[in-house]
C-alpha cells in the first residue's frame, strides 16, 4: 500500500508539473509546429515508474484543457506515452548493463 501511494503521489506531481510547464510556454506549445519544453519530463521514467503515468496524464490534460484538436489529444498523448514507456525500459536495461549507457 505504501508503495502504491508513493507512486500515485509522484505521478500526480509530475502530471501537474507537465501541465504547468506547458501553460507557461503556451505561446509555442500549441499549433501546427509545437515546441514543448514539458516533453523534457519524458526522461524521468529512467528513475521511477511513477513518471510514466504522470507524463501521460499531464500531456492528456494539457491537450484537452488547451482545446487541442482530436488528433493532437489522441496521437500526441499516445506518442508521449510510448516515449515514456520506452525510456522506462531503456532505464531498466541501463541499470542492468551499465556498459550500454552510451546508447
Amino acid at each position: 500500500m505504501k508503495n502504491s501511494v508513493k507512486t500515485l503521489t509522484g505521478a500526480g506531481v509530475i502530471a501537474a508539473l507537465y501541465v504547468i510547464a506547458t501553460y507557461l510556454t503556451q505561446g509555442f506549445a500549441f499549433g501546427f509546429v509545437q515546441i514543448r519544453l514539458a516533453e523534457a519530463l519524458t526522461v524521468l521514467p529512467i528513475f521511477s515508474f511513477a513518471a510514466v503515468p504522470g507524463v501521460f496524464v499531464g500531456c492528456l490534460l494539457s491537450n484537452i484543457l488547451a482545446g487541442g484538436n482530436i488528433f493532437d489529444v489522441i496521437f500526441g498523448t499516445l506518442a508521449t506515452l510510448m516515449g515514456a514507456v520506452g525510456t522506462y525500459y531503456a532505464g531498466k536495461i541501463i541499470k542492468n548493463k551499465p556498459r550500454l549507457l552510451w546508447i
